[in-house]
């Protein structure tokens, strides 16, 4: 069992053609966002232009930012707090685009198996792809900011790698240095980083708290038939 660390659309895309199981990661916030609305019952698809969502057929909810700012007209911005606080009815469809996520998600296109990961949910997805993919080769894709590398999706890819090799899997030397990275960074600084100042200047604060809490939310979510579905399951 191999898992692997690469870096946004392209690593994403490269993954997808070598036939491995590809983790997104945006830690600040799509994939927090994602799992929050999965854990809540949502069926989430990730659509990676604002027009797209917009004319998304069958969407209950359209959720998302860009520049981290909430998009005009759509029901709620990329805001794990928020969304957790809403009414979400259980198997409503969510239309929701981001920055950098569901873009790095579409690259992925092809991929065996798409999830997508972050602190909130490391061990329950450890578990699923423990479960699901056996001997199957993982990358853990860190989405990054408009192309540049992001402390916080690594720092989480690596909270998601080191329980892999805890379980078992052989990382290779980028995902053992995302991994050690992960173990030696502590976590107040990801809140000075400049994707949070970013969000604290946008009034999101709570959400950092929220984002860099570990293994918080049982759920694993995958893409199924187009968007992202999961099943509680108890971190192990």
């Amino acid at each position: 069992m191999i898992a692997r660390y690469a870096g946004g659309e392209r690593g994403a895309r490269a993954a997808a053609r070598a036939g491995s199981a590809v983790v997104v990661v945006d830690a600040f916030r799509a994939s927090t966002t994602i799992a929050v609305l999965v854990s809540k019952g949502a069926r989430v698809v990730p659509v990676a232009s604002i027009e797209h969502a917009y004319s998304y057929p069958g969407a209950d909810l359209r959720i998302g930012e860009r520049g981290s700012a909430k998009v005009a007209g759509f029901d709620f911005g990329n805001s794990p707090t928020e969304i957790l606080e809403a009414p979400i009815p259980p198997g409503s469809t969510v239309a929701l685009s981001s920055t950098n996520g569901t873009r790095v998600v579409e690259a992925a296109k092809g991929a065996p198996a798409i999830l997508t990961g972050a602190f909130v949910n490391a061990g329950a997805l450890v578990e699923a792809l423990a479960g699901e993919l056996g001997a199957g080769e993982v990358v853990v894709v860190g989405c990054g900011w408009e192309g540049r590398r992001a402390s916080e999706d690594e720092a989480a890819a690596g909270a998601i790698l080191s329980r892999l090799r805890a379980r078992g899997w052989e990382l290779d030397g980028r995902a053992q240095r995302v991994v050690e990275g992960y173990l030696s960074r502590p976590a107040a600084a990801l809140k000075t980083n400049s994707a949070a100042r970013r969000l604290k200047r946008l009034g999101y604060g709570r959400d950092l708290e929220f984002c860099l809490a570990e293994d918080t939310l049982p759920v694993a979510p995958r893409l199924a038939g187009g968007a992202f579905v999961g099943e509680p399951s108890a971190p192990g």
